[in-house]
């Protein structure tokens, strides 16, 4: 199970990248509907109920919706405001493995961590450079893994 789309929106609440899997496959639709989600989620995350709701394996992961057939899960790092939204293809209707979750988010937080904490990086620049390799670090983790998983079978 691959995400539909990661989303990683910095303290300001503005994204720092929506990033969809072959985006370039992708109906305008699809990326339209997982900029909104992304938008929704924002919400969520000033709720209270967001505290009350967590998943077993990791109590920072929280699932905020399910809308459409996507299961939108999201983690708040509270010491940097930092928030990283993640929807899952939810067609099947039945509960997403907590362990996948997990480890997609703790892929995610990790690849964050490593390109923001890069001495390559520019962080006083704007976001561009920070999206682009972001974006290409996701591709090499959720796009070639894919791959290599298929043509395993």
């Amino acid at each position: 199970m691959g995400p539909s789309f990661v989303s990683i929106i910095n303290e300001s609440n503005e994204p720092v990248l929506i990033y969809i899997p072959n985006q370039g496959s992708v109906e305008v639709n699809e990326v339209l509907k997982y900029n909104t989600f992304s938008n929704i989620s924002l919400d969520y995350f000033e709720s209270p109920l967001f505290e009350a709701s967590a998943n077993d394996k990791n109590k920072m992961i929280k699932l905020l919706f399910k809308l459409e057939h996507v299961a939108v899960y999201g983690m708040l790092i509270k010491a940097t405001g930092l928030k990283i939204i993640i929807g899952f293809n939810d067609k099947e209707g039945g509960d997403s493995n907590d362990d996948e979750i997990d480890d997609i988010f703790q892929k995610v937080k990790k690849i964050y961590l490593r390109v923001k904490s890069s001495p390559f990086v520019d962080i006083n620049n704007d976001n561009k450079q920070l999206a682009n390799l972001l974006e290409k670090k996701f591709d090499d983790e959720f796009i070639k893994s894919v791959i290599s998983h298929v043509d395993r079978l």
